[in-house]
């Protein structure tokens, strides 16, 4: 056991093809553990007060976790720190621990500042909770501080494993985060009560943090508490962090406005809005943005080569698409069955099933806009350009703020869903009209774009064809079902599946067959597959 366990630590991925199926694979494990999460959240409390105030809590922990390390980790630690160790080890393990020390104390004093003025930021960020909620929030909060400081240890630390390519034990961290969430809903809940979920939330961050610890050993990394905020390299990574820290910071602002107006509606309305968006954000995370993960590289590399970047761009943005269209629909469609399955448990009654459900139906008209986003900031990215994004970021911002303001005392939880997924669409417009007047793409590229627009418009129908003849199955289902149990749910929304994944693929293969095959070839998976079944059989 105890050498399995040392094998596990210290495997390490030989080629970008079996790193990005570990990824692809813990990224789909990581979210069905998030919706087990979310599952027995529903469960044990329903829609309530109690739920809002756990998401509330969230907020400013994941603003310290942001401004600190996300910005620091996605601007380029990790090829900062590999061409630290071409040249020297030893220089590169100082970067990486004057790095780590200075963050993690740079954190903890920003967290002590928000303990102390917590009372003050809970005022500002959840004003329609009354006073004993709002001092629940701060509880909460104080608490839920220590998490940022794990998790920025925990992601530096992973930077540093990421870079000797040990991409398994990096990508199991994050499930033991959920694990410890977990912990919290069904233990610490019964001895703790509700508090009970933030000290689950900070077990879940001292999970991740613990597990990742013996495979650094393996790397001949020690830990040397150096801080040097004068250091030259520090200042060089935040001085290219700071840009895109900006972009980060600005779609935490969205979340901000959601929690704030949220707060002034009906009990229940945050933590209904955070069931629906992170059913939603499933899929996006899969195809969305792990596609555009895996194309900013290459982009970046061919940044002088216009053709072969439209060739890429387009490309990248047709596996999204052909993906994301569909799955919009399939959520439209089956949005009630999706709720039931995952949420509907324990005190999560019928009122707030139904809620959800006609919450995630907004939110899938505009998954195909918010899913193209990760790939359209990564181009100016590649440019080197992470001004612009913020900029667009920052005028959804505006545009989101002044249509919840109108939408949501009139129509409620739906018309700050509403705003919430029209200022996604003109980020997308924004973003496309930047593209242009930059000229990032080529000028002569008019026929390939004709080409991608055909295609969009091919997919939305195969999936709106799909999606009518699901609907008419469903239609079936429930007039001659009138029993729906969790196991008559699954079978539901299997077979309905089944049928809408058996009607597009059969439409794509027989009409768009080419690109269909290029798409298939390009999930990692499958590809593997494809390419072993060759091997075999030739």
């Amino acid at each position: 056991m105890k050498n399995f366990w040392k094998k596990i630590i210290s495997l390490e991925s030989k080629s970008i093809s079996s790193g990005a199926i570990v990824i692809a694979l813990f990224y789909i494990l990581n979210g069905l553990l998030g919706l087990l999460r979310n599952g027995l959240l529903a469960y044990k409390f329903g829609a309530s007060r109690i739920l809002d105030i756990y998401w509330a809590s969230f907020k400013i922990p994941d603003l310290i976790y942001v401004i600190f390390i996300s910005g620091a980790l996605s601007a380029g630690f990790i090829p900062f720190f590999s061409q630290k160790l071409k040249q020297s080890k030893e220089e590169a393990w100082k970067l990486a621990n004057n790095i780590l020390s200075t963050l993690t104390l740079i954190m903890t004093i920003a967290a002590f500042i928000v303990i102390l003025l917590a009372p003050l930021l809970v005022s500002l960020i959840v004003p329609g909770f009354n006073i004993e909620e709002q001092n629940q929030v701060v509880n909460f909060l104080r608490i839920m501080m220590i998490q940022p400081i794990f998790l920025g240890i925990s992601s530096i630390l992973s930077g540093v494993l990421q870079t000797f390519r040990r991409f398994f034990i990096t990508s199991l961290s994050p499930l033991f985060y959920n694990i410890g969430i977990i912990i919290g809903i069904l233990f610490l809940t019964n001895f703790l009560g509700p508090i009970g979920l933030a000290y689950g939330v900070v077990l879940g961050s001292i999970l991740h943090f613990l597990i990742i610890l013996p495979a650094l050993k393996s790397t001949g990394f020690h830990f040397h508490f150096l801080p040097n905020f004068k250091s030259e390299n520090l200042k060089k990574l935040f001085s290219i962090a700071g840009p895109r820290t900006l972009s980060l910071i600005s779609t935490q602002i969205n979340f901000f406005v959601i929690t704030i107006i949220a707060s002034r509606l009906e009990k229940g309305s945050l933590a209904i809005f955070n069931f629906a968006n992170d059913l939603q954000y499933l899929p996006q995370n899969v195809f969305a943005v792990s596609f555009a993960i895996s194309a900013f590289p290459i982009l970046s590399f061919l940044i002088d080569n216009k053709y072969e970047f439209n060739k890429i761009f387009i490309k990248t943005i047709k596996n999204i698409l052909f993906f994301l269209i569909p799955i919009s629909i399939f959520y439209f469609v089956f949005s009630n069955s999706l709720v039931g399955i995952t949420l509907n448990y324990g005190n999560f009654d019928l009122s707030a099933k139904n809620a959800v459900s006609e919450i995630l139906k907004i939110f899938s008209l505009g998954m195909i806009a918010s899913s193209l986003l990760p790939l359209l900031i990564r181009v100016f990215f590649a440019q080197g350009d992470a001004y612009r994004p913020f900029f667009a970021g920052l005028s959804t911002n505006v545009i989101n703020i002044i249509l919840s303001l109108i939408l949501a005392p009139r129509f409620g939880l739906k018309g700050l869903t509403t705003a919430f997924v029209l200022s996604s669409c003109f980020n997308l417009f924004i973003l496309l009209v930047m593209i242009k007047k930059r000229k990032i793409i080529e000028e002569n590229s008019v026929k390939k774009w004709r080409q991608l627009i055909q295609f969009i418009l091919i997919i939305i129908a195969f999936s709106l064809l799909s999606g009518l003849v699901s609907y008419f199955y469903l239609y079936c289902f429930e007039k001659f079902i009138s029993n729906f149990s969790f196991i008559t749910m699954l079978i539901q929304l299997i077979l309905g599946g089944i049928i809408f994944l058996a009607i597009y693929c059969f439409l794509s293969y027989f009409f768009i067959k080419d690109e269909f095959k290029e798409i298939i070839k390009d999930i990692p998976l499958v590809n593997k597959f494809l390419k072993n079944s060759n091997e075999k059989y030739s």
